[in-house]
């Protein structure tokens, strides 16, 4: 008898358990080039209440290169580049030759994104903004997404929260329960601007208004749901000095590598006949600005692999040397054709950039936000750091699901 009333008492403890389960939502937001200084130098309630009520970072290690396009997909897959393939923003692939700094995800050798995994283990989600959020030519596609085009013609920030606000307050049967947006703030405005310029700072304040309205509609879910916010960030920002003119220097030395990216990480691909031991020997006099390493011995932060798509040479400046794009030379040297006899070295008198990003992860100044509360989240929780493919399997998590296959992170205890 004490048996069968034991059983029945458990019977019921698990019913009331399973009529009270809430029906978790995931709500992941991406910013650009989010810098924990641009977040200091403003006022940000909604992220300071994060701070109190939830979990956070100032130490979010991107993969290398710290630049946009290898981080979304880091992000997106919790794979590192060697993995996931998409190795800097511009790169040559023997077959289909120059990536484009496109957001296709045909140009993926492997992994899930947290949509594409999520979708497989049966939970819809509605993704905005993402990169790679459109091609179905890896894994299955978002059950919702918005239209692809092209990135000056995107939709925006306030389209894309009218769409999150929209697909997070659905409570009809075939809502999504992972909801992905990205907003390209406060990257653009930091890189002319500088860390903490007054237009950054505008932008930090955006970032926050977005954060707090996607917090009051998780509040205002009905009983049955319960939601949580995952903020992160694709790389850091540091403001930045001298300019490489990285063109008269190959011109210089005799070397006919093409190049296929610029910032504070170059990629260069040896012409034909070319040696590295010529290249390394001839850029080794420039040690002062960058340091030069060979495939297969690259430095053990940058985990690219040795496939065809990695650099021959890889270039990394040091802090705060960063190669040029045209917008950094006088416009009567572009016009005339002039900038490969421009000086080795100068800093722009205009134009140029303020600040930027794609040094070597162990700078600080690379490491980027990250935030999460809600349900399943303690508060008052501060992380000492992660990496970036540690977000995937973390989101994963929350939803209770299992990650992408394969994945290289690992889930951050967020539980109270």
């Amino acid at each position: 008898m004490k048996i069968l009333s034991f059983l029945c008492a458990a019977a019921l403890a698990l019913s009331a358990t399973a009529a009270t389960a809430k029906e978790r939502t995931v709500v992941v937001v991406l910013f650009d080039g989010f810098s924990p200084a641009s977040l200091d130098a403003t006022r940000t309630p909604n992220f300071d209440r994060i701070k109190k009520d939830g979990a956070w970072s100032r130490h979010l290690v991107p993969a290398f290169p710290t630049i946009s396009l290898i981080n979304h997909t880091t992000f997106e897959t919790g794979c590192w580049p060697s993995h996931h393939g998409i190795v800097s923003n511009f790169f040559y692939d023997p077959k289909k030759g120059l990536f484009p700094q496109s957001d296709d995800a045909a140009w993926r050798t492997g992994c899930e994104t947290i949509w594409e995994a999520a979708e497989r283990q049966g939970v819809k989600s509605a993704v905005f903004n993402m990169i790679g959020r459109w091609s179905s030519t890896k894994g299955k596609r978002a059950t919702t997404i918005n239209p692809d085009v092209p990135w000056k013609d995107r939709e925006s920030d306030e389209k894309v929260v009218e769409r999150g606000l929209a697909a997070l307050r659905d409570n009809g049967p075939n809502h999504a329960r992972l909801i992905a947006l990205y907003f390209p703030i406060p990257d653009e405005e930091a890189h002319w601007n500088g860390t903490t310029a007054p237009k950054t700072e505008e932008a930090v304040r955006k970032a926050d208004e977005i954060v707090g309205k996607l917090m009051a509609a998780i509040r205002a879910l009905p009983p049955s749901r319960e939601g949580t916010l995952v903020v992160g960030t694709d790389h850091g920002m540091m403001d930045i000095g001298p300019v490489v003119n990285i063109g008269r220097i190959l011109g210089r030395e005799n070397i006919h590598a093409r190049q296929a990216s610029d910032g504070a990480t170059v990629f260069l691909y040896l012409g034909k006949g070319e040696t590295k031991e010529h290249v390394l020997s001839a850029l080794a006099k420039y040690s002062y600005a960058f340091n030069a390493y060979p495939k297969g011995k690259y430095p053990p932060y940058a985990h690219l692999g040795d496939g065809p798509r990695s650099a021959d040479i890889l270039l990394v400046c040091k802090p705060p040397y960063w190669v040029a794009g045209p917008e950094a030379f006088p416009a009567y040297t572009r016009w005339a054709g002039l900038t490969h006899v421009w000086p080795v070295t100068f800093t722009p008198a205009f134009g140029g950039l303020k600040a930027t990003h794609g040094y070597d992860p162990h700078t600080v100044q690379m490491h980027g936000i990250f935030f999460a509360w809600g349900a399943g989240v303690a508060h008052g929780k501060q992380i000492s750091r992660l990496d970036m493919i540690d977000v995937h399997p973390t989101v994963m998590s929350l939803l209770g699901l299992q990650p992408g296959v394969p994945v290289d992170g690992h889930a951050l205890a967020l539980s109270p």
